[in-house]
Formats: C-alpha cells, sequence, structure tokens
C-alpha cells in the first residue's frame, strides 16, 4: 500500500528519540512492502518564527491536508496526533473516500492522563490501536471505530545488542530506567528497593537524583547490566507497559515486570520473562538470579527471542494494516 504516516518524528532532536515507537513502526511497514511517507506533526507545527507547537496547529493540519493530496495513500496512519483536529479527519473522510484513517497509541489511558483528544476523533477512524488490553479499551467503543490491543514494537537494528551472550564484566546487577519526579509512589518503592538489595550493584537513570540518558549513553549503560526492572507508574492495568518493555528484552537483559499487569500473556513466567507479586518477592528473585548468571542470561535470551518474532515494528505494522481492512489475524501471537 501507499501510507502516510503522520506522528512526531522528533526530526529536530538530533537522534536521541531514535528509538521511539513511530521509527519502528514506519521500518516494519517498509519491510511488510510499503511505501511509507513521513509526516513529523509536531515539527511541522514548530515551523514558525516562534517555535511553537500551539501558534502552528493550523499550519500542521493544513499540510497534512497537503500531504494526502499530492500522496493519495490507501492508508493514513496518526501517531497519537494530538495536534490534528477532528475536522481535518472530517475533510480528509470527504476528499479521499476511499482512504482509510487509523490511529495508533502508547501512552496510558486512564486518569490523570490526557488522552480526551482521542475521543472526538473516533468518528472518523476506522481503526484504534492502544498499548493497553482489558477494560480499559471499552471507552473507546462508541461508534463504528474498530479497537484493538497492540504490543510496542521492537526492532532488530535498534535492540541489536543482544546482551544475554555474555555476562561477564557487568557493572551492575540490577538497572532501572525512568523518571521518579513527581511520582512520590515510585520514588518510595525504588528507595525501599535499594535498602533491601544492599549487597547487589543497582544502577538508575533519571530517577533516585540521577541525570537521565538519552541515545547511545542508554545503550552503554544497559551494556553495563545483568538485570533490568521495567516498572510503570501503575502495574495493575491489562497487558500496558512504557516501550521500556521491548528496549530492555530486545537487547537481550534479563527483566523484571510486576505480575498484575497481566504481561504473562505475552511472556512465559520464569522462562521469558521475571515476574514479581510485591516488592520483597522482587527482592528474593533479584538476589537469585543475581548469584545465577547463567540462568539471567538465558531468560534474557528467551525473552529477546520472543520479542523479536513476534512483537517486531514489521509484525505490529502488518497487523494494524490487515486489522483496518478487515484481513485475516491468525498468524499473530496477541489478537486473542
Amino acid at each position: 500500500m501507499r501510507i502516510v504516516h503522520a506522528a512526531h518524528y522528533s526530526l529536530t532532536r538530533d537522534g536521541t528519540e531514535f528509538f521511539n515507537c513511530e521509527f519502528k513502526f514506519h521500518t516494519g511497514l517498509c519491510q511488510a512492502g510499503h511505501y511509507v511517507y513521513p509526516f513529523s506533526i509536531n515539527d511541522r507545527a514548530r515551523a514558525n518564527i516562534f517555535g511553537s507547537k500551539n501558534f502552528g496547529k493550523g499550519f500542521a493540519n493544513q499540510c497534512l491536508l497537503a500531504c494526502c493530496k499530492n500522496v493519495e495513500p490507501d492508508l493514513l496512519l496518526l501517531g497519537h496526533a494530538q495536534y490534528i483536529k477532528p475536522e481535518t479527519l472530517r475533510t480528509l473522510r470527504q476528499s479521499h473516500p476511499r482512504m482509510k484513517i487509523a490511529l495508533w497509541y502508547v501512552d496510558p489511558v486512564y486518569p490523570p492522563h490526557d488522552y480526551d483528544h482521542l475521543f472526538p476523533k473516533l468518528p472518523y477512524l476506522d481503526a484504534l490501536f492502544v498499548t493497553t488490553g482489558g477494560e480499559h479499551l471499552d471507552q473507546f467503543r462508541k461508534t463504528t471505530c474498530r479497537v484493538a490491543f497492540i504490543p510496542n514494537p521492537a526492532d532488530s537494528n535498534l535492540e541489536r545488542l543482544n546482551l544475554d551472550e555474555d555476562h561477564s564484566k557487568k557493572e551492575y546487577d540490577l538497572v532501572y530506567i525512568g523518571s521518579d519526579k513527581n511520582r512520590p509512589q515510585r520514588r518510595a518503592f525504588l528507595e525501599e528497593l535499594a535498602r533491601k538489595l544492599d549487597g547487589l550493584r543497582l544502577g538508575f537513570a533519571a530517577c533516585m537524583d540521577q541525570p537521565p540518558v538519552w541515545g547511545q549513553a542508554k545503550d552503554q549503560l544497559l551494556r553495563k547490566s545483568l538485570m533490568a526492572l521495567n516498572l510503570s507508574d501503575r502495574n495493575d492495568i491489562a497487558l500496558y507497559s512504557s516501550d521500556r518493555l521491548v528496549q530492555l528484552t530486545g537487547n537481550g537483559l534479563c527483566t523484571f515486570s510486576d505480575s498484575a499487569s497481566g504481561l504473562q500473556a505475552l511472556y512465559e513466567p520464569d522462562r521469558e520473562m521475571v515476574f514479581f507479586d510485591s516488592l520483597d518477592d522482587l527482592v528474593v528473585k533479584a538476589k537469585r538470579l543475581a548469584q545465577r548468571p547463567e540462568e539471567a542470561c538465558a531468560i534474557g535470551r528467551a525473552g529477546r527471542i520472543k520479542t523479536h518474532q513476534y512483537y517486531s515494528g514489521k509484525a505490529i505494522g502488518d497487523f494494524m494494516c490487515k486489522f483496518t481492512f478487515n484481513g485475516t489475524l491468525a498468524e499473530f501471537a496477541w489478537p486473542q
């Protein structure tokens, strides 16, 4: 197909966000055989003398109309698209009646997160894809728009470290990369974890008074670690995780996740990922695997294979296309 992919490509960030989902979906769709034209919504909105996205929203919407007129796509795939107006989608419906419109969203869809901009768009969408499952999808079933869960995408050219191949020369037993700013519960959890894992070598970034890491600096931190923690603001949301999950598993790190997320539906417990029921359970399992690095690497290896085999940008991009166009879904690992 011919696809216009309108998302936040972060073209002005000079590669610090090269691992973001829009690039993985773009590459995956190309790998699946489609032509994909990148339309960077936020960069287009900032293209004004003030560099203001709010000031440039109208311009970005006009540019998207022109882009679809010039490219004449079979599918307009939107990523988040906070600055794209429902009126723009209505106009595109009228001017391109054969074009399908779908939107992917990889942020949380529960309060207090702001996702209200999705609802006015639903009447003009053929499909909505969210990295949350279960009852939280029900709120979007109010129109003819079809709704589906998708996993976060991996890319073998981005998640390519294969950290399960060698457990020697590790500086950290366990790392966590994620902000604790304005997150007192996360901060308290990490502080208690650090206290109870006093004998282990812990690495933190963007939390516990440590600076954030981006780009290659982030990869370098992962290289130094045997295991990693996947922690969200809420860990009881069905199948939800940030893309931190595939950045860890896709690179072959033995990854710990809260069992309340239900991610056991995607990864086999204790073979492809380690799930914990409480902080104390996490402490026990982290200490045990720190003493058994071969076993930790075996879990990391199995998780890496699962991630790249089933949750690649190509697989998820192919799923989004087939779901939008009512194709068969039997080949995918998660539609049930």
